[in-house]
C-alpha cells in the first residue's frame, strides 16, 4: 500500500481521503481475490479425491460392490471397514465443508469490495477534487485497472 502513496501521485495532488479510499479498495480486492484462490484449491482438491475414490472402486472393488450394494447399512458398513475408502469419503466431506465455507466468505469479500467500488464511482466528484486531482484522476484509474484489476470507471 506504500506504493500509491510514494507513487507519482504527489504531483497531482491528491487528497489523503482520497488515498485511503484507494488503499481500502486494494486491501478489498486482494483479499477476495485470495478467498477466490482458496475457493478454488478446495474445490480442485474435492474433484481429485473424487476421480481417485471412483478409480480406486472401479479398478479394484467393483466385483465386490455388485453384491454389497443392496441397503444402506451395508454400504455404510463396506466404506467402514476399507480404511482408504474411509479416508476417501472423510477426505471429500471435509473439502465441500470448506468449499461452502470459503464460498460465503468469498461472496462477502467480493459485496464488500463491489460496494465500495461502486460507492467510489459514485462520489467521484468529492473525492477528486477540481481543478488538479480532477485533471488527472484518469492516470490514477489507469494505473488501478493495470496494477490491481480495479476499474472505476464503470459501475
Amino acid at each position: 500500500m506504500t506504493g500509491l502513496k510514494n507513487w507519482k501521485f504527489k504531483h497531482l495532488m491528491i487528497s489523503e481521503v482520497t488515498v485511503e479510499v484507494l488503499e481500502q479498495l486494494i486491501e478489498r480486492r486482494i483479499k477476495e481475490q485470495r478467498y477466490e484462490e482458496t475457493l478454488l484449491k478446495w474445490s480442485l482438491s474435492l474433484f481429485v479425491v473424487i476421480f481417485f475414490a471412483f478409480l480406486y472402486l472401479y479398478f479394484y472393488k467393483f466385483s465386490t460392490i455388485q453384491m454389497t450394494f443392496i441397503d444402506t447399512r451395508t454400504i455404510f458398513d463396506y466404506i467402514v471397514q476399507d480404511n482408504l475408502l474411509l479416508f476417501m469419503v472423510i477426505a471429500g466431506l471435509t473439502c465441500m465443508i470448506q468449499m461452502i465455507v470459503f464460498k460465503k466468505k468469498h461472496s462477502k469479500a467480493e459485496s464488500d469490495y463491489e460496494e465500495l467500488r461502486i460507492t467510489t464511482i459514485e462520489r467521484g466528484e468529492e473525492l477528486w477534487e477540481k481543478p488538479i486531482p480532477w485533471d488527472h484522476r484518469h492516470e490514477v484509474f489507469d494505473w488501478m485497472k493495470k496494477e490491481h484489476d480495479i476499474n472505476l470507471y464503470f459501475k
